[in-house]
């Protein structure tokens, strides 16, 4: 049976009245590579954000090798690492600072840092960028450098928010090689990406997102013989096209912008004419939240 790494337990995440997860449980076991799947705004990147404590749950608990992630949050800094679609190195360093500068954030020594550094450089192949500033570099080696940057401190669980992002066909193949290549020497990987046959390609899991649940996990292959189809692709266009999806978003704004225009009809002529008047007034009146939560509200 796979060794439990993170687990979800009956984990809700709200963003003011909007509910964008509500009790799921899932399950990433060690060793493994995990992709979340769901259409756009289903919440997939914010169980990534969760996971790495970027967001805190609404409700329930998410835990690490057991341990309560929220009680334990140097595990975070220690054991996981994080790349994201728009990358968190620095232009003005080159590959070999960056690598540099972040394994002494995460405090690793320095002889172990040199050697880890050389590593990794090879691993993603920069060798002929080390000392290229990382503003220089075309976007598939920023996202390798990228990558680099998160493994430096030979995380257990290596996080990806769309790591094939605006890359051409043989970038996305050279990503799609360096991630299993990552995973080969132990790493456990939980990504996301709107494409699915990446996900058939990598993962060993996967969980597909719906209407804020998770209705589907495990193996790909046992879930697509679950509903006759070929591929992911396939699987995908069966479960969003027989079922009504929830348009909250949407119909939360509709509602709230009418309510806006009755209470205040004196302001009719400013909302119409002055979006951002009228956004900022939106936001405070309908989606406010308590300081804690107003600094974690982002698109998903």
């Amino acid at each position: 049976m796979d060794n439990e790494l993170i687990q979800f337990k009956e984990v809700t995440k709200k963003f003011g009245k909007n509910v964008v997860l509500d009790s799921i449980n899932l399950t990433i076991p060690e060793g493994k590579i995990i992709g979340i799947i769901g259409a756009s705004g289903e919440g997939k990147s914010t169980i990534l954000k969760m996971i790495a404590s970027f967001y805190t749950p609404t409700k329930g608990e998410i835990y690490y090798k057991k341990k309560n992630l929220l009680k334990s949050r140097k595990l975070i800094c220690k054991f996981f690492g994080l790349s994201i679609e728009d990358g968190s190195f620095y232009e003005k360093l080159t590959v070999k600072e960056n690598l540099f500068h972040f394994g002494r954030l995460y405090n690793v020594k320095e002889d172990i840092l040199k050697k880890r550094s050389e590593e990794l450089i090879s691993l993603v192949g920069l060798e002929n960028a080390v000392n290229t500033l990382a503003k220089d570099l075309s976007l598939g080696m920023k996202k390798r450098l990228d990558i680099a940057c998160s493994l430096i401190h030979n995380p257990t669980l290596l996080i990806l928010d769309e790591p094939t992002s605006d890359l051409d066909i043989l970038l996305r193949n050279q990503m799609i090689h360096l991630i299993k290549k990552i995973n080969s020497h132990g790493t456990t990987i939980v990504l996301t990406t709107p494409n699915l046959s990446e996900i058939e390609e990598l993962c060993d899991r996967i969980a597909i997102l719906f209407n804020e649940k998770i209705i589907e996990e495990g193996e790909p292959s046992r879930i697509k013989s679950k509903y006759h189809a070929k591929n992911l692709n396939e699987l995908f266009n069966k479960i969003f096209s027989k079922r009504e999806r929830k348009t909250y978003q949407e119909s939360t704004i509709k509602k709230s912008r009418l309510k806006l225009l009755n209470k205040e009809e004196s302001l009719k002529k400013s909302l119409i004419s002055d979006k951002e008047k009228f956004y900022s007034l939106f936001e405070k009146k309908d989606f406010g939240e308590d300081k804690k939560n107003k600094k974690e509200v982002k698109n998903d």
